[in-house]
């Protein structure tokens, strides 16, 4: 009994009556993970966090031993068909590659690459290249949607490396990747398949004597803030629905155990470009509109028509129309509101800033007009798009 006589919860009644869920997954999945299956955790389900990388019979006799209702796992060659053995339902998460007793939870890596080529052409880049690691689905996956957008490209295919699995890191010199940057037509936009490729691009770029974002400019994909934050220049990334991929695997385990049909595999598409320092307009051959975009970035909520903007450059409208037709295949008009749609997602995805506020900021002269051109760039109203963001 407490103090105050309400009758203390038995911890034991509550573990009995929860459906227990292993999670056999990578510390780094693990972390991305959680944020989605933590609300459910006290909602009837107990889930066992298990790491892919103990060693095999001891994990399976253990999984024996504590009988799970059902696991979620990662692609592991050797071990994922084991679990499979097991006989209880299997969530594979995330990945979409092809596996026979399984359920898929991914992201859609096709869009991904569509995502990343349309920033590198918005960003200036004409020429383009991509860097994989070999054998890996989504790398190909990601690789088809970049193609899809840019056409056919230079591809470069890393090595796996095992102690990629730990949690260290060090400068390891590829003499390799850097003579095949070397001999890439430049400035070159660079669409690495995950964040840990990203930086090891970005390093063979420095130790190759390439300038970043100026002869190579670099996006990744998955948004590890460790690995993007701590590279210099800083890594531009696509942010990943993380969140909404675990929510959306306890979801498949409900309809699994109820016995409906599931659409195999769930797809769910990425968030928004995070942009950072490895690419930017740097890469556009014009002056004109090099400095153009440098004064739209510096002062986007103080530029309130494209004739201001031109004399803040020093040119007439006309001539900036000229330019930027010819650099981005974009008016400068098409070019401003694109920016401030870009400003505002991440205003909206930062915090609590009223959407009058975050209108201001950007540059648009009130909520309407932040409105209207969000949702025709967007797809979507501010509000709807900071509601999404909050259920990712």
């Amino acid at each position: 009994m407490r103090p105050d006589g309400e009758e203390i919860p038995n911890q034991d009644r509550f573990l009995e009556s929860s459906k227990r869920i292993a999670v056999v997954q990578s510390a780094v999945n693990v972390r991305r993970l959680t944020p989605g299956l933590a609300p459910f955790a006290g909602l009837g389900y107990d889930f066992w966090i298990i790491d892919l990388y103990r060693d095999p019979d001891k994990l399976l006799t253990s999984l024996r031993e504590w009988k799970p209702e059902a696991i979620i796992t990662e692609v592991q060659p050797g071990l994922t068909e084991r679990l499979v053995g097991l006989g209880c339902p299997v969530v594979l998460v995330p990945t979409d590659q092809a596996l026979d007793g399984v359920v898929r939870v991914d992201v859609d890596d096709i869009a991904v690459g569509r995502l990343a080529a349309e920033h590198l052409i918005a960003r200036g880049y004409r020429k383009h290249a991509f860097v994989g690691r070999a054998g890996a689905h989504y790398a190909e996956q990601r690789l088809e949607g970049f193609r899809s957008v840019v056409g056919e490209v230079p591809v470069y295919w890393e090595d796996f490396r095992d102690w990629r699995q730990y949690d260290e890191y060090w400068r390891d010199p590829d003499e390799d990747m850097m003579d095949w940057l070397r001999a890439r037509e430049r400035p070159l936009g660079i669409f690495a398949a995950h964040d840990p490729t990203g930086r090891h691009v970005l390093e063979a770029s420095a130790q190759a004597g390439l300038e970043v974002p100026f002869q190579v400019g670099v996006i990744a994909a998955n948004d590890d803030e460790t690995v993007c934050e701590m590279a210099r220049p800083a890594l531009s990334s696509i942010r990943m629905p993380w969140h909404r991929l675990g929510g959306k695997v306890v979801e498949v385990i409900e309809r699994l155990f109820a016995g409906g049909e599931i659409a195999d595999p769930v797809l769910i598409p990425p968030l928004e470009i995070v942009p950072r320092g490895s690419s930017s307009y740097a890469a556009v051959g014009d002056p004109v509109v090099r400095r153009a975009m440098r004064e739209l970035v510096a002062r986007i909520a103080e530029i309130g028509t494209v004739e201001e903007w031109a004399a803040l450059v020093g040119v007439s409208r006309r001539v900036m129309e000229r330019r930027f037709r010819d650099a981005l295949e974009r008016s400068p008009h098409e070019m401003m509101l694109h920016e401030r749609v870009e400003r505002a997602k991440s205003l909206l995805g930062a915090g609590d800033l009223p959407v009058s506020h975050v209108a201001e900021r950007c540059g648009f002269q009130s909520n309407e007009r932040l409105t209207v051109n969000f949702r025709k760039l967007a797809g979507v109203s501010p509000s709807d798009y900071r509601r999404g963001l909050r259920k990712d």
